[in-house]
């Protein structure tokens, strides 16, 4: 079966670019046969739902996203994909209670992935954490990307603000998982008792890092470093 890197790199995904895919394939190829349903918050122009659907062969693909750049752009791109029997979008906004929960009654729950691709505010992180964690099953991975984004370096880069005030960042949050501590018991969108209930349910929470690059024109070549964590369900 073809690599993951090499389906990515037919479909140009920005997650080559990030340095995440040699994590993705380390944790997801010994299941890739197995794999049945995977959520990808983010869908963009659909790059990398093409790549999930090619990857797993045997699984639905379901996307949240607001569509900024239009579904009829999103179709238009994904004319001719042979698995679009196995392709469901849904057009929501991550950071809202009710669209999140639409989502769940229409297509249940008993996820093998969930990727947090979307806009990568501390509000979208966290509320989608806290409607959609459980619904993942045993042995499945909850994973966020672009956890660098809790810089506020981001808030300028990406036109809006990714950390309000008052907001607990997304790695300190998984960074009390990663050992256990619980040092974070509250934020701006978990309770107590959210945050209590994901952390008896993870089995691991690993923060894995990247690298990414961009050169100008001129010629200059910047590199920063790329953050994503894998928490794998008991």
């Amino acid at each position: 079966m073809e690599s993951l890197e090499s389906i990515a790199s037919k479909y140009n995904v920005d997650k080559l670019e990030l340095g995440y895919l040699r994590h993705y394939e380390e944790r997801f190829e010994p299941i890739r046969n197995e794999v049945t349903k995977v959520l990808e918050i983010g869908v963009e122009t659909g790059c990398s739902h093409r790549m999930w659907l090619e990857y797993f062969p045997n699984a639905t693909i379901y996307g949240i996203d607001i569509f900024v750049y239009g579904v009829d752009e999103f179709n238009e791109l994904q004319e001719g994909n042979p698995n679009l029997d196995r392709s469901i979008t849904f057009k929501g906004d991550q950071s809202n209670t009710d669209d999140l929960g639409n989502f769940i009654s229409q297509y249940g729950s008993d996820f093998d992935i969930i990727i947090d691709d979307g806009g990568h505010t501390m509000k979208q992180q966290q509320t989608s954490m806290r409607e959609l964690f459980s619904k993942v099953k045993s042995g499945g991975f909850y994973v966020v990307e672009d956890l660098h984004t809790c810089s506020g370096e981001w808030n300028e880069l990406y036109g809006y603000k990714v950390i309000e005030e008052g907001d607990t960042l997304t790695t300190d949050l998984l960074d009390s998982f990663q050992d256990f501590t619980s040092e974070v018991t509250e934020t701006s969108y978990l309770s107590k008792e959210d945050i209590k209930n994901i952390e008896s349910s993870i089995k691991s929470c690993i923060t894995e890092i990247g690298v990414s690059s961009y050169t100008n024109p001129k010629g200059y070549t910047y590199r920063w470093p790329t953050m994503l964590s894998f928490m794998e369900m008991k």
